[in-house]
């Protein structure tokens, strides 16, 4: 099993590997979320996920470097990917980033995020994907790592009105590789349908409207790092510019 354990009921305790000890409670207090059925948690894919053992975890700390740093989560991702690309589509890896810090601000997580995609990017052996632009000004540029697209976002204990960005005590980041968009582009009807779903969801969940960034329901989205760490608000940056540096 490797650097990774899914949802699909086996117990963080008896997985194969070390995991820190604060890494259990996380899991359950991440689980409690998605699976709470008396405040439904708005992407029904993740709660999908959860329920039918297609989400997968790793955990990050920085305590110990060798079980539990950049490198070992490059692993794990090149691992996922690999278990991604055959069986369900909507699998998503959830990377636990501790220990938990009760005095941690949001804007600590945002930063911490982006450092560690750029450390990630740093020890990449691969080459940026044909057909990806690598200028972070570029609308279609999204972060690669290992010769692949990815799809990330991170959550915070920090937010307090955009609730549906709260997973937990730490920082919590989801990636997902392009094939789990598959079927949903922004111009194919079933797309159009998820996002008006996800869309109203939010809208009963966060106790503030749906941010600017994550674009019209109608349409494709460009600049989708602008989703990868959304404010607490509605603010959006003036002037915009990718705190991705490579």
């Amino acid at each position: 099993m490797g650097r990774l354990w899914n949802s699909g009921g086996q117990s963080l305790e008896r997985t194969p590997r070390r995991f820190p000890d604060w890494a259990p409670d996380v899991y359950e207090a991440f689980t409690g979320k998605l699976l709470d059925t008396a405040h439904s948690y708005p992407c029904y894919f993740g709660t999908q996920g959860q329920q039918r053992g297609h989400n997968w975890f790793t955990v990050v700390d920085p305590r110990f470097p060798a079980e539990h740093g950049v490198p070992a989560l490059a692993d794990a991702l090149k691992e996922f990917r690999e278990r991604a690309r055959t069986g369900p589509k909507r699998q998503s890896l959830i990377v636990f980033v501790g220990p938990p810090d009760p005095e941690a601000r949001l804007a600590d997580h945002q930063t911490a995020f982006w450092d560690l995609l750029r450390d990630l990017s740093a020890i990449d052996t691969s080459p940026w994907p044909p057909g990806y632009p690598t200028d972070t000004g570029d609308p279609a540029w999204q972060w690669c790592f290992a010769g692949s697209p990815w799809f990330t976002f991170m959550t915070s204990p920090g937010y307090r009105d955009r609730r549906s960005r709260d997973l937990g005590p730490c920082l919590t980041i989801v990636l997902q590789t392009r094939r789990v968009f598959e079927g949903l582009g922004g111009s194919t009807v079933a797309g159009q349908a998820a996002k008006r779903r996800i869309r109203k969801d939010l809208e009963r969940y966060d106790a503030l409207a749906p941010h600017p960034y994550l674009g019209d329901p109608m349409f494709s989205s460009a600049h989708k790092w602008r989703q990868y760490a959304l404010p607490d608000d509605q603010s959006v940056g003036t002037p915009e510019k990718c705190p991705f540096v490579n």
